[in-house]
């Protein structure tokens, strides 16, 4: 918990504070760490709606997978100001008498806890007791999930962050292009001069297509203006090269989408240095806080042996890691037949449980939160825990 007796003391100290945001380099290791600062300001609650679009900033909900369901899935019809924000990574009933006791307004549950439809809310399942619950004491759930995962120096990031190195993407997303078509526009005069891309820029400002706003013009030449548009441009378009006394052409290609360099699932470290898998092991253990890890060594490898890379994603990776060149997998489960086509492709496979990949990057995400919103008073559950122990 980040309670306000903790800010009580800065105040006291310094009669103002901050939180410095954590910040990463993808091509070495990362400082993630909050620490703490000083900026003049009084803690003041903050509307729902204030928050959640926060979150929404830190990580858009766009970069999350189609299947997902993720956002504002828990909204009471009476809701008061938000001061207690509640982290956890599993919304359970035990997590749910918790944030109630700390009187939090807000949960925001890694996974969601409303995924699969409800076809009623009543006390006998534990899901729906927990939505009428929150209904019932006026408490919003949140639900970031694979948006976390997705988004540069995000749950992903943090999680291949044990490891030194340059760290790339395993499955880029694509990014939609603001406009949907490129256009190449040429002309004509009556006597088959061919018009310059100027001239021909001239047209399209002068004429019914600069009152559509949903164009962009890039380039032109002699002979030829490109421009980027969406598809509503493309009739207005068609009704000029109609009616202008010009021959006016076009040419219209759709705008792909591009991958994105530092957003999408699963991340890859090229280690600086090389590393035993034991020394590996080790700073995986630290990372996440866990005393005991399951290890599949590659096939003809032993502790001592040396790997250069190691290939991450939280939660359940294989459908992600398949395939990818690297020394080390570092996931929460993998099914058996997959660990068994890691290892004898030569990759070592560590798993943590499911939730153990992602369950400490809370603390992280608390004081990056607390930087956006210091008014708010932050609290990641401590009962909170993957369901399968080591014993």
């Amino acid at each position: 918990m980040i309670s306000k007796s903790h800010f009580r003391c800065l105040l006291n100290r310094h009669r103002s504070f901050t939180f410095l945001k954590a910040t990463t380099t993808r091509t070495g290791s990362h400082p993630w760490t909050v620490h703490p600062y000083c900026i003049t300001g009084q803690r003041n609650m903050a509307t729902l709606s204030e928050v959640i679009s926060t979150l929404k900033k830190m990580a858009p909900l766009s970069l999350a997978e189609s299947w997902d369901n993720v956002g504002l899935l828990v909204e009471p019809d009476v809701q008061t100001s938000v001061s207690r924000v509640f982290l956890t990574n599993d919304l359970t009933e035990d997590v749910l008498e918790e944030a109630v006791s700390v009187d939090a307004n807000l949960i925001v549950s890694y996974h969601p806890p409303v995924f699969a439809p409800f076809k009623r809310i009543t006390s006998d399942a534990w899901k729906s007791r927990i939505v009428s619950r929150c209904l019932g004491r006026g408490i919003a759930v949140y639900s970031p999930h694979t948006s976390w995962d997705a988004v540069e120096n995000g749950l992903t990031d943090w999680l291949i962050s044990c490891f030194d190195g340059t760290v790339s993407t395993i499955q880029p997303l694509k990014i939609n292009p603001e406009f949907s078509h490129v256009v190449t526009l040429s002309a004509t005069l009556s006597d088959n001069t061919l018009l310059g891309g100027k001239e021909i820029r001239t047209i399209v400002e002068s004429s019914d297509f600069q009152a559509d706003k949903h164009f962009k013009i890039v380039g032109y030449n002699d002979s030829q203006l490109q421009l980027l548009c969406n598809s509503s441009s493309l009739v207005t378009l068609n009704k000029i090269s109609k009616f202008s006394k010009h021959n006016l052409f076009f040419c219209a290609n759709k705008n792909e989408p591009l991958p994105s360099c530092s957003t999408g699932s699963g991340r890859c470290c090229q280690f600086r240095n090389g590393l035993t898998i034991n020394a590996a092991i080790e700073k995986i253990k630290s990372h996440l806080g866990v005393d005991n890890l399951m290890i599949a060594l590659a096939r003809g490898s032993t502790f001592e042996s040396t790997i250069d890379s190691a290939a991450a994603v939280a939660g359940s990776g294989a459908s992600v890691l398949r395939g990818v060149h690297a020394g080390l997998y570092l996931t929460g489960e993998m099914s058996h037949h997959d660990v068994l086509d890691a290892v004898h492709n030569n990759v070592t496979v560590v798993l943590a449980n499911h939730s153990n990949t992602e369950r400490s990057y809370l603390n992280v995400f608390a004081g990056r939160l607390l930087a956006e919103m210091p008014q708010l008073n932050v609290h990641v559950s401590k009962v909170d825990r993957d369901p399968l122990v080591f014993v």
